[in-house]
């Protein structure tokens, strides 16, 4: 920290950065909380990938072209690392954002089931 840098799990990473992601990220965890206080219902780990693909401007982010393409990514371990941490944060300036995982597990089984094709051969 005395050399003004955050360790997130095993990467190093310098506090300007991390500031200016969380100062990034908080605003969409708001709105993710807005949502949840107007439905009355929790989001999940790849609403909040969605919406973070909705806000950046960076053609060359997987999560950009993803929301672009209707594409949901999947991330059981959205918490591990500095999402996690900035979902801490939060927690103290706004409690009560819940983020179900359960939600995402039943999409992606629900896409597997109800898929008409998988990558698995005709013949197995």
């Amino acid at each position: 920290r005395q050399k003004g840098i955050n360790r997130i799990g095993n990467l190093l990473v310098p506090n300007r950065n991390y500031c200016l992601f969380e100062d990034w990220l908080t605003p969409l965890l708001d709105t993710l909380m807005d949502e949840q206080e107007a439905s009355g219902g929790a989001t999940s780990p790849s609403r909040m990938i969605w919406r973070m693909g909705e806000r950046i401007d960076d053609a060359s982010s997987i999560c950009y072209w993803a929301n672009r393409n209707r594409i949901p990514i999947f991330c059981p371990a959205i918490t591990d690392g500095s999402i996690g941490d900035m979902l801490f944060f939060h927690s103290y300036k706004r409690p009560g954002l819940v983020v179900d995982l359960v939600q995402d597990i039943r999409a992606i089984n629900s896409m597997a089931v109800d898929a008409r094709r998988t990558g698995a051969p005709s013949n197995a």
